[in-house]
């Protein structure tokens, strides 16, 4: 048929609720090239991808905020949290590799022994696409899940023993940077996967959707410990509702230790209705009259 009309027809389904699956009978479209890639791949090697996805994702994105820390351009220093306060390059680099050297030996096989668990989730490359609002609305629901599990795991890492043993780690880098997000004790890093494998197990999805949060959920992490507090649409994170951002989570690495506050991963209701976020805002409230 006409590669026009084809296009037209797809580009109105998709836009008509088709989302990323095709409702279309015509035969091609997204569905057909997914179809095609899956049909000759296993359900394991598909499940597989996941981790390149992870290592990707994240060089990807900490990529622009290294450049800043690197490049330090005169534009971005009224955004910048601590001032004039950087990590050495060296320091940066160090890290970076380290969270590298945690993703293959500890995220790497865990991903691959945890695929039996995918299995019975009923989550898998091989359905049909999904429909973008489905797609959207499961990421969503699992943001306020995992949010909610992360605050509580989170808020016990700050207590004696758990601080001192696992989470002190995380807490190397008083000044937060990008590569940063993922530098954890190998055992944070199996507890706080927990809450984000949660919600795809609770309402089963499409591969495609699991990677999307993933990534999505990664690139969050690498924004709220970047050191800046951009604005949209520099930061497309400013459009989450209710979002604590990097000025947020920057207060509880300066605060640190095994007493603070702001535990939540993304939100601020969380801190709010426990009534650890009180440092913060009488923090805030101070800069405010002094400014």
């Amino acid at each position: 048929g006409d590669p026009v009309a084809m296009a037209l027809m797809n580009a109105t389904t998709f836009m008509s609720g088709g989302g990323l699956g095709s409702s279309s009978s015509s035969g091609g479209g997204v569905d057909m090239l997914w179809s095609t890639f899956v049909s000759t791949r296993s359900d394991f090697l598909l499940y597989c991808y996941t981790f390149p996805i992870l290592v990707i994702g994240y060089t990807v994105g900490c990529a622009p905020y290294v450049l800043l820390d690197i490049l330090r351009p005169a534009w971005a220093a009224k955004f910048r949290l601590q001032g004039s306060v950087y990590n050495p390059k060296p320091t940066i680099w160090t890290c970076y590799k380290g969270v590298q050297a945690l993703m293959w030996s500890v995220i790497g096989p865990l991903q691959v022994f945890s695929y039996p668990f995918f299995y019975l989730a009923n989550i898998s490359a091989k359905d049909p696409l999904p429909p973008l609002w489905l797609a959207l609305v499961q990421i969503a629901t699992w943001f306020i899940i995992e949010d909610y599990g992360n605050y509580f795991i989170h808020r016990w890492l700050h207590s004696g023993w758990a601080y001192r043993k696992i989470h002190y780690m995380h807490h190397e880098y008083d000044t937060p940077m990008a590569p940063a997000a993922s530098w954890a004790h190998p055992v944070e890093i199996l507890v706080l996967g927990i809450p984000t494998f949660v919600g795809p197990a609770v309402t089963g999805c499409h591969m495609i959707t699991c990677w999307a949060w993933f990534t999505i959920r990664q690139l969050e992490a690498v924004e709220t410990h970047s050191g800046y507090d951009l604005p949209f649409p520099l930061c497309w994170t400013k459009l989450i509702p209710f979002y604590g951002g990097a000025k947020y989570h920057d207060y509880h690495h300066r605060i640190g230790g095994e007493c603070c506050g702001n535990y939540a991963s993304v939100f601020t209701w969380c801190d709010w209705a426990y009534g650890t976020d009180k440092g913060y805002r009488v923090s805030e409230s101070l800069k405010k009259k002094t400014s």
